[in-house]
């Protein structure tokens, strides 16, 4: 019987092993590129909200100079440039029906209010997010709403005297605290990430962070619900 030849077998091992690295090697490039995974789309949605105005002038100077004769209510007082007019809002609103009937009951004080639409685009981020990184930017895509809504609820429970000034305070000191969470988590992941609509979110972060710090520092003589409708009113406008 005719034995196999060393060298032939050695041949074949080496042959199996380079097939086997080789395969190794390409499995690895291709986890490590990403090269079938889909791209995942991280979307925030549309939102509309409406601003109450209740004066507006054709100039800064004279909507500022009517800002006085508001002092006494509990307005946010927020002064909005649109279509060329310069308003005093002085509330936002995620429901048309709610900016209706306050604009209702104002003109039956003798003041006539008038709503403004204002809808914010949705914004979508395409990449490949790991799922910790997918539920930190869905939460951060909604923090300016959800902060918006935490101070809106605020407002509401002081107005109709189910929530006082104190327990009011300590609960905007809560939203700050969590709005302070959710953006360590957002920087925590994407520090270094220097995608165009990352940054954009970075600079939202920053700007509702000032706001936030801005209301919880707050010694203005007005009431605090007139404060925090100027915050959130600011907060949906500008972010």
């Amino acid at each position: 019987m005719k034995k196999f030849p060393y060298f032939a077998t050695f041949s074949v091992v080496l042959a199996l092993l380079t097939c086997v690295s080789i395969g190794y090697l390409l499995s690895t490039f291709i986890v490590s590129a990403n090269l079938f995974q889909v791209a995942q789309k991280v979307e925030s949605g549309q939102n509309t909200y409406y601003l109450l105005s209740v004066y507006s002038a054709e100039s800064l100077e004279k909507a500022e100079n009517e800002l006085e004769n508001f002092s006494d209510t509990n307005f946010g007082l927020y002064i909005y440039e649109n279509d060329d007019a310069y308003h005093i809002i002085a509330s936002c609103y995620k429901n048309n029906n709610d900016a209706e009937l306050v604009k209702s009951n104002l003109k039956t004080n003798g003041i006539e209010a008038e709503i403004l639409k204002l809808t914010k685009p949705s914004i979508i981020l395409e990449g490949n997010f790991s799922e910790s990184e997918e539920n930190v930017l869905k939460e951060s895509l909604a923090v300016a709403d959800s902060v918006f809504q935490s101070l809106y609820d605020i407002t509401v429970s002081l107005d109709t005297g189910v929530t006082d000034e104190v327990t009011a305070k300590l609960k905007i000191n809560e939203v700050y605290s969590n709005f302070l969470t959710k953006k360590n988590n957002f920087e925590t992941l994407f520090k270094v990430n220097t995608n165009s609509d990352i940054a954009n979110m970075r600079t939202s972060f920053v700007k509702i962070n000032e706001i936030l710090l801005d209301l919880t520092n707050s010694t203005q003589d007005r009431n605090l619900s007139a404060q925090i409708k100027y915050s959130y009113t600011k907060l949906i406008i500008e972010v």
